[in-house]
């Protein structure tokens, strides 16, 4: 494991071997305890690689909780609880100042936010006043007490959950406060057979305590964060984010659109998509299969309640009208090191640009053979493309 985490450009071979191994079995770790959609638990890791927070939704009962806990765990991170209700305060949340008998002066009384992933059960539960007290630690990673600015662990993540409006005792979650969250997810009920092995598994281990592997570290969670936030991004990429958050701005059944936060959270999360993909560079792809858990939730629409459905198939609209960036630029017929027009060399990297002037990819992915197509011609040429790997 990685001990310090100064020059990221150090440990390219550890970072090669993460996306490989070590990330498919932190998704095991989590799905052998938490019941669910493999894809949920990608993004929330992704979430966590980004240095995101995350905000869970599902009916009680569905494991949101225990998935934070478990999250924790196989991170290796201080994990803590808070138990949101609705007569809790913003002290409760950030600590408060307490008389010291002993000493005869006041000393701060410590924060539950004084963890590396910390848990707010049941958010909406809590009133605004209280909800508010949160956003100085999601922004900036501090809290502040009669003016002393103190500084949270790093890495920093809050997991909210919340409730069904409909439920009893719940308010509204602060519209700056959903823009900190980088990511919504949706934890839903377990198929019959995901349901049917939970309960055979329960049956095994009654009476033991299931224990996780540890696969990451927070100094290497760190380290993470830092590669991911060097992938490159090409302008086009950037240009097609901006047009993209704009059409929820002037959409005529949208109320409230996505602000330059949430385009800022897209370009994180694209990157993340691109790194678990073995890219150092995002393509639209990337964008498109993140699009939708990033900033549904932002969009505040007209005419009623802002349905998770009908936010998400609004995003799912403007991404199908919204022109996808192409990478046009033809190669050079003839050029000394990529072996001449006739060479294999140059027919192969005219037959990767060809395949980047395609439309939208409709995976997550790009098409199995254009990755070594790309490192090959990479070596040889780092200037075509248009700049793409400038």
């Amino acid at each position: 494991m990685i001990d310090c985490y100064e020059d990221i450009k150090d440990k390219p071979n550890w970072t090669s071997s993460f996306v490989k191994h070590d990330f498919p079995q932190l998704l095991e770790q989590l799905q052998q305890i938490v019941v669910g959609k493999p894809e949920v638990f990608r993004l929330a890791c992704i979430t966590m690689l980004c240095g995101g927070h995350l905000l869970l939704e599902g009916a009680p009962g569905v494991g949101k909780t225990l998935f934070a806990r478990t999250l924790a765990q196989v991170t290796a991170a201080d994990y803590r609880r808070l138990q949101m209700t609705p007569d809790m305060l913003p002290a409760d949340v950030t600590g408060s100042m307490v008389f010291d008998p002993n000493g005869g002066e006041l000393r701060y009384s410590g924060s539950p936010l004084e963890a590396h992933i910390v848990l707010a059960d049941e958010l909406n539960r809590a009133s605004t006043r209280t909800q508010a007290a949160l956003l100085e630690a999601m922004e900036e990673g501090t809290i502040s007490i009669d003016g002393v600015t103190r500084k949270l662990p790093e890495p920093f993540m809050l997991i909210a959950t919340q409730n069904p409006l409909s439920f009893e005792g719940t308010y509204r979650l602060l519209e700056a406060e959903l823009d900190r969250f980088l990511m919504r997810l949706t934890i839903e009920y377990p198929d019959p057979e995901m349901e049917s092995n939970m309960l055979i598994q329960q049956l095994a281990y009654e009476g033991c305590t299931r224990r996780v592997r540890a696969v990451l570290t927070p100094n290497e969670w760190l380290l993470i964060r830092k590669r991911i936030r060097n992938q490159h991004v090409d302008a086009a990429i950037c240009r097609y984010i901006v047009e993209l958050v704009q059409a929820t701005r002037s959409h005529a059944e949208v109320r409230l659109g996505v602000s330059p936060r949430g385009s800022a959270a897209l370009l994180r999360a694209s990157q993340a998509e691109a790194f678990l993909h073995g890219r150092d560079y995002v393509i639209p792809a990337d964008v498109q299969a993140v699009a939708v858990p990033v900033l549904a939730h932002r969009l505040q629409l007209r005419g009623g309640e802002d349905a998770a459905e009908r936010q998400a198939s609004m995003i799912q609209e403007l991404l199908r009208c919204t022109p996808v960036p192409t990478f046009g630029h033809k190669l050079p017929r003839t050029h000394a090191s990529a072996g001449g027009s006739g060479s294999q060399g140059g027919r192969k990297a005219r037959k990767a640009a060809k395949l980047l002037r395609r439309p939208a990819y409709t995976g997550s992915g790009m098409p199995e053979q254009l990755p070594a197509m790309l490192r090959k011609q990479r070596r040889a040429n780092h200037s075509w493309l248009g700049g793409l790997f400038r």
